[in-house]
Formats: C-alpha cells, sequence, structure tokens
C-alpha cells in the first residue's frame, strides 16, 4: 500500500457519506415523516410544526412562524389544522389577554397513533444501534448534533438571504466534541 491509499480511501469515504446523507438519508426521513403525517391526515409541514412544538413547549403563534420562516397567515392556517387534528390547544395569554399561546398536545390520540408510527421504526434503528460500542455512539451523537446544529445555521442564513458561498479554506472544527 502506497501513501496515499489512505487519504484517498478517506477522500472516498467522505465523499460516500456525504451522499449517504445529502441524498439517500435526507430524502428517506422527508418521505418517512411525509408519510407519518398523512396517516394523521395533515401534510408535513403541519407535522413537523407539531414536532417542533412538541420539542419547544408551549409558545406564541408568532415565535412558531419565525422559527418555521412561514408568514403568520399560514401559521395560523397550521395551527388550525393541528388543532383539529388534536395536536395543540390554545390558551389566552395570562400575562397579555389579546395574545395566544400554542401548547402541545401529548397525550392525546394523534400523539397515541404516532407512537405507534414510531414503535416499530424505534425498534429497527435500537436493532443498529446494539451494534455500535460506547465510543462509536458518543461519536455518533456528536456527528449528528454537530451536523443538525449546522443545517439550523444555514437554514437562517438562507431564509435571511445570507451569502451561500462556501467558506475559504478546508472546513475547520469550531467546538470541541460534545459530552454525552
Amino acid at each position: 500500500m502506497n501513501q496515499q491509499d489512505g487519504p484517498d480511501r478517506r477522500e472516498a469515504l467522505q465523499r460516500d457519506l456525504g451522499r449517504q446523507l445529502g441524498s439517500r438519508f435526507s430524502t428517506a426521513i422527508v418521505l418517512f415523516h411525509t408519510a407519518a403525517a398523512e396517516r394523521l391526515g395533515l401534510n408535513v409541514t403541519d407535522y413537523k410544526c407539531a414536532e417542533i412544538l412538541l420539542r419547544q413547549g408551549p409558545t406564541h403563534p408568532g415565535r412558531l412562524a419565525a422559527v418555521t420562516g412561514m408568514s403568520t397567515a399560514a401559521t395560523a392556517q397550521v395551527l388550525n389544522r393541528l388543532e383539529k387534528a388534536g395536536l395543540i390547544r390554545r390558551e389566552t395569554d395570562a400575562t397579555d389577554r389579546r395574545r395566544t399561546i400554542v401548547h402541545p398536545v401529548d397525550d392525546g390520540v394523534a400523539q397515541r397513533e404516532l407512537g405507534q408510527i414510531f414503535a416499530g421504526f424505534g425498534a429497527r434503528v435500537s436493532a443498529v444501534v446494539d451494534d455500535y460500542d460506547e465510543e462509536q455512539l458518543r461519536t455518533l451523537t456528536d456527528f449528528v448534533g454537530r451536523v443538525a446544529e449546522i443545517l439550523e445555521q444555514e437554514t437562517l442564513t438562507l431564509r435571511r438571504g445570507g451569502d451561500i458561498r462556501p467558506p475559504a479554506g478546508p472546513a475547520r472544527r469550531t467546538a470541541a466534541p460534545r459530552e454525552t
């Protein structure tokens, strides 16, 4: 084996990982979540808004609009559909009676159906995860968290009309690995 085999092989693995993540994996995720949303009679945007609310907790509709980049009118329509599906409830804000707070409903019929949808998926993913040792799991967790953070930042950059050119030079690690 000559010295170029190592770097060449690493570059090939990095390209393959990029293709798997950027194409196959991301498309599979979108299609899976679309199918889950359809089971609830929703579109994928509604479904992901419900997921954001469940993860972030109660908030004002304007905050959801800001997080998703949707107009307030589109957000209101999404909230109407989520309320009809039993995934949220609205309450008047006790500190400002003119405002509404949107609360995720995590114990309703729709959430139980989602639990059933994700049970099989979760079991199959758990079987895959079982193949990795603790150090590999730390690495995977770090990788997924860091890539998710980049996606969130890049989404904001795109929405704000920022520069989409890649940074000059090789990408540099800006943060130490996270402890899990």
